[in-house]
């Protein structure tokens, strides 16, 4: 019997995994019957390896729960859009490698006409390249706001509030570090001057213009070598601890009792802390470059992780490339500026189709409180770049009048590596997770070019 022929429908864009194998829990499955099955050669459905990773995610020591998202695809370990909740078990797996990776929103007092022009939609792009370093490995902090290591220190244990910002626009102020004594890896220590900055891959800052005509910008970036540093320093304690063979992240777990579980969660929220301030430095200066090319006023709209662990009523849930989802009137919004509609929920798509914000229902309590991080990519980097034709992306891209940062469009960044944002989304409604607020249309990109 195949994994799809396991699957039990419980709702329309919810189905089941039941038990099978080392799980010790079901798991509920948020896919629409054409995001499961497919449509075609152009739609081939959910590949077999995601139900082989689903089961590793319900397999592991003190698992309570599992929701998979509707962008899910292979990751490391768990899908990519994954959900697990635990008792007393930390899943570095569950967190990845980019701690803390996520979103902010800034929300602009711009019209669509305001940025028509593209010469001057051109010179926002360098102003804001002038002022953040961006691509794999930069660490030229931008000008706005000098980091010094009595900054990073701060930053690593105070997060948001280390820059005086509050909940009102963060998902959290910060996330307490019970033991700031824990050593720093140094290999993470020596990435701190990242802080500031873009970094590479699928991270982008990108204008947008949503369907009222509003002007909006979106960023994308984690904790940068300082998480990536961390997180690897664990994965490679904890397969050791468990006598695992090198190379082991898959199934490596940590009791959170134990000294190497307390040093984790302690180093996962200093990254975790290190990609909100990372994420609003670059705020400031992508806000500054448009106030000073548009006029006009810009500020952040909302900030979320969508690679985190969290402690939510007594437990720990992973979210990894998933985002959280608190519907109005959820305890943990009481009295926050969005304790009667819900927290937004940002999610990126790709640089051609676009981007949305979402407010969760009542329902998302199916999905532990999680929707998607994106729409979930299609075709690896690698195939992407052999089988996607580079004349053809960069003419859709200015037949669409989306400028780029970069001379050519990354071909492993271009629409076509990515699942429709709105059968992902569509999906989102039908399962009653969330509602769509804003849909976003790119008119400018600035991505981490390697």
């Amino acid at each position: 019997m195949s994994w799809k022929q396991r699957l039990e429908k419980a709702a329309e864009g919810h189905y089941v995994l039941p038990k099978t194998k080392t799980m010790k829990v079901d798991a509920d499955l948020f896919l629409s019957d054409k995001l499961l099955w497919g449509e075609g050669p152009e739609e081939p459905g959910l590949e077999d390896a995601v139900f082989d990773q689903v089961v590793n995610a319900a397999s592991f020591p003190g698992v309570t729960r599992v929701a998979v998202t509707p962008d899910c695809h292979v990751g490391y370990g768990v899908p990519i859009g994954t959900v697990v909740e635990t008792d007393g078990i930390l899943l570095p797996t569950a967190a990845g490698y980019d701690i803390g990776c996520g979103m902010v929103q800034l929300q602009t007092t711009l019209l669509a006409e305001d940025v028509a022009d593209p010469v001057k939609r051109r010179k926002w792009i360098d102003e804001v390249t002038r002022r953040i370093a961006v691509g794999v490995g930069a660490s030229r902090a931008q000008k706005q706001r000098k980091v010094t290591d009595r900054t990073f220190a701060e930053v690593v244990r105070h997060g948001a509030k280390a820059l005086g910002r509050g909940s009102s626009v963060t998902e959290r102020d910060f996330i307490p570090v019970e033991d700031d004594r824990v050593d720093i890896p140094e290999r993470a220590f020596g990435k701190r001057d990242q802080l500031g900055s873009l970094g590479g891959g699928n991270h982008f800052t990108e204008m947008q213009v949503d369907q009222d005509g509003r002007v909006w910008v979106m960023l994308h970036t984690g904790s940068r070598g300082f998480g990536w540093n961390i997180a690897k320093h664990f994965f490679v304690a904890g397969a050791a601890q468990l006598g695992l063979k090198s190379r082991s992240e898959d199934f490596v777990w940590l009791d959170a009792e134990s000294a190497l579980g307390r040093a984790y969660w302690n180093l996962h929220n200093m990254a975790a802390n290190f990609a909100v301030a990372n994420r609003l430095i670059i705020g400031e200066a992508v806000c500054a470059a448009l106030e000073d090319v548009f006029g006009g006023t810009a500020s952040v709209y909302y900030e979320i992780s969508h690679n985190l662990i969290q402690k939510e009523a007594g437990k720990f849930v992973a979210r990894k490339g998933a985002t959280r989802a608190f519907p109005a009137n959820h305890p943990a919004l009481k009295k926050t500026p969005w304790e009667k509609t819900g927290h937004p929920i940002l999610i990126p798509g790709s640089m051609e189709t676009g981007s949305a914000i979402l407010f969760a229902e009542q329902g998302a309590q199916k999905s532990i409180y999680s929707v998607n991080h994106g729409s979930g990519r299609r075709l690896s980097r690698g195939e992407a770049r052999r089988v996607l034709k580079q004349d053809a992306t960069d003419k859709r891209m200015a037949e669409a009048g989306i400028l780029l940062n970069t001379r050519n469009t990354p071909l492993d960044e271009s629409g076509p590596c990515y699942k429709n944002l709105d059968d992902v989304l569509e999906t989102v409604e039908l399962a009653g997770l969330a509602r769509v607020a804003h849909r976003l249309k790119p008119v400018a990109c600035i991505k981490g070019a390697d």
